[in-house]
């Protein structure tokens, strides 16, 4: 096969494939993992390619794996392009000197995320066996659907969020125009409750002065008189009276109302931050998980983007057996270990404590874990003082956002 042909310099000793050498069944796994869509616009720029083919990206995938298989200018650009781009590990490739050596290589770079850099080191590299070639090619063909899957459902769970956001800024916006209409309404019920407080002072002095005068007029004056104008009076201030008990009652009422409203809304918010905190988070990793590789940017040198946790091993107790592979990518990509424990569904209680001696930190999922195992491991924590990261849901962004509150902790 086109694989098996190498090019030998003077002195007779076998140098790196070129791209226009492989199968053409490897140049869409080379075109697709080793370069990302932006490196591929700018080098379409260069070869001059149509501006509708550059806008597509399908299009731009499919021109450029076609461009490739021959010996052409674009597949040079290309191939020194790739070489420039990943000269560390293609250095470091170079040393092996057999196809067991190049498996090792290739399996320690797999772990530590760095797939695209070690893909084309190998699949270039002289010793290369076909064997090998193949069996690389189906890692990263089946890496490429699981990255795609996850990713896939990591943005559907960020739109939900983003398009949550908005909804309950509304719904705290119009119960704050609902709390300062009552307030506002509290305020006028207090106004009238004052008024009807001052108008009860003045009728009771009236009546003080009404008393006061009969009992001087008893002797001279129509006494009957006297007393209509104080049944009068009397009439007017148990009706006052009565409103005013009316007014306490809708007072209690507002009040109740008043009180209501500022929980309900105190909740929303709590909700707003802890949705906008996911998706901060959610942002954070999906942004980390689509980003380039550092190692070809010009700043890579005073860049710090990224969080560091420092080679802390993460304990990770309960949640779904089918993440915690994409946990572990997580934490291995941000310098981390990462160690799981199912909460004792098939795994030994027992086990669960050698784990917690190895650990910095415990996250655990409050949605997915049995009340036997989330008492024992905060118990646990508490006896060894190991720091326990409480997750409201067993989620990428929920689990991203725990990882960035134990790396700003150090």
């Amino acid at each position: 096969m086109a694989g098996n042909i190498w090019t030998v310099n003077m002195n007779r000793q076998p140098i790196r494939r070129k791209i226009w050498q492989l199968e053409p069944r490897f140049h869409c796994s080379v075109v697709g993992t080793c370069l990302d869509l932006d490196e591929l616009r700018k080098l379409g720029r260069k070869m001059q390619i149509p501006g509708k083919t550059l806008r597509d990206d399908y299009r731009l995938h499919s021109t450029f794996v076609g461009l490739v298989g021959e010996s052409s200018g674009a597949a040079k650009l290309l191939n020194k392009f790739l070489d420039r781009k990943y000269i560390t590990t293609i250095k470091r490739f170079n040393a092996a000197q057999d196809s067991r050596s190049l498996l090792a290589l290739w399996n320690d770079a797999r772990n530590r995320g760095d797939v695209s850099a070690a893909f084309w080191a190998l699949i270039t590299h002289p010793q290369a066996t076909e064997s090998l070639l193949i069996d690389v090619y189906g890692q990263v063909h089946m890496l490429s659907h699981l990255s795609g899957a996850s990713v896939r459902v990591d943005m559907e769970r960020f739109n939900h969020l983003k398009n949550e956001v908005p909804r309950l800024k509304r719904q705290v916006r119009q119960m704050a125009k609902e709390l300062e209409d009552g307030q506002i309404k509290l305020r006028h019920a207090r106004q009238q409750q004052d008024s009807l407080h001052q108008e009860n002072a003045r009728l009771r002095t009236t009546i003080e002065q009404l008393n006061a005068t009969i009992n001087r007029l008893e002797k001279k004056h129509d006494i009957r008189v006297l007393k209509e104008d104080n049944e009068k009076l009397q009439t007017k201030a148990r009706k006052h009276q009565q409103q005013n008990q009316q007014l306490h009652i809708q007072i209690d009422k507002w009040k109740k109302r008043a009180i209501t409203y500022r929980n309900e809304r105190d909740e929303l918010r709590a909700d707003q931050q802890q949705l906008e905190l996911q998706q901060q988070a959610m942002e954070r990793s999906l942004e980390e998980w689509l980003s380039p590789d550092c190692a070809s940017c010009d700043n890579h040198a005073q860049c710090d983007g990224r969080l560091d946790l420092c080679n802390r091993c993460i304990l990770y107790v309960g949640g779904r057996n089918r993440q915690c592979a994409h946990f572990k990518a997580l934490v291995e990509q941000h310098n981390g270990q990462f160690i799981h424990h199912d909460g004792g569904l098939e795994q030994s209680p027992h086990h669960l404590s050698s784990l917690l001696s190895r650990a910095d930190a415990v996250f655990c999922p409050l949605d997915c874990i049995s009340h036997g195992a989330f008492n024992r491991i905060r118990q646990d924590c508490k006896r060894h003082d190991k720091p326990l990261q409480l997750l409201t849901q067993s989620s990428l962004a929920a689990f991203a956002r725990g990882l960035n509150e134990i790396a700003s902790n150090p």
